[in-house]
């Protein structure tokens, strides 16, 4: 071991190997990461079709029963514009991949900060009381 004015310390060889090890440790918990990662990119894409499937029948629906609400006309025209929202979605969903999704996400939250920091509250509420029920 050498000598200095701290004391002794190992040889830089046993810096190197220890370097060495954490760094092979670092790439395989990255490999690993980027696996997963690809996996559930490829799930929520499996997924997409079904999704958008269901939103289509839900925007029919609603739109089948608008006229028949309580509430009058205006109660038909916000549900017939909800109909519309929820069938554009299914649309995007079907049209859009997830790197697509998630890049329009990333914009949407540069431009209108506020209103994602809302809607993430909104999310985790709800989120929050469909566990604890």
């Amino acid at each position: 071991m050498a000598n200095n004015d701290f004391g002794t310390y190992p040889p830089s060889s046993t810096y190197d190997a220890a370097a060495d090890t954490v760094s092979n440790a670092a790439n395989r918990v990255q490999d690993k990461a980027a696996k997963y990662g690809q996996k559930a990119v490829e799930a929520v894409d499996a997924s997409r079709d079904s999704a958008a499937s269901t939103l289509e029948s839900a925007a029919a629906g609603i739109r089948a029963r608008a006229e028949s609400l309580p509430g009058g006309r205006q109660v038909g025209q916000f549900a017939n514009q909800a109909a519309d929202k929820i069938g554009a979605t299914a649309e995007y969903l079907r049209e859009h991949e997830v790197k697509d999704m998630m890049s329009d996400l990333q914009s949407f939250i540069k431009a209108h900060p506020a209103q994602a920091l809302i809607g993430a509250v909104v999310v985790g509420f709800l989120a929050g009381r469909s566990v604890r029920s």
